[in-house]
């Protein structure tokens, strides 16, 4: 699988990152950070333990690294659920299946993409 077939599969524009962040190369070492990036895993122990402030961060964070590496669907996920956050309320359970969906949908194409490069 080739870096722009991973962007296909997740229906994501490979050519907007490239402009973003360079080159091939550095897209490349992003998306293996990204795959072991702890934000996800901590904004699901900060929603379980009702922490809202902390979740908030996290989903930005999530939000802001999704963007950048050009996975929009996860970006504006990430970014509805900072809005529910922001405004102090926990979010839909179908706002966080959705945020669960495309998350694994993207760690197991990066993991595809790595084991075949």
């Amino acid at each position: 699988m080739t870096l722009s077939e991973l962007y296909e599969t997740v229906g994501e524009d490979l050519s907007d990152v490239i402009e973003r962040l360079g080159d091939i190369e550095t897209v490349e070492h992003f998306l293996f950070v990204f795959k072991d990036d702890p934000s996800y895993s901590r904004l699901i122990r900060s929603l379980k333990e009702n922490d809202l402030q902390r979740a908030f961060s996290e989903a930005h964070t999530l939000k802001g690294v999704s963007l950048s590496l050009g996975f929009k669907r996860l970006g504006d996920c990430s970014g509805a659920l900072c809005e529910k956050l922001r405004e102090g309320n926990a979010p839909p359970e179908s706002l966080l299946m959705q945020l669960k969906t495309e998350y694994c949908r993207l760690i197991d194409a990066i993991s595809n993409f790595k084991k075949y490069s």
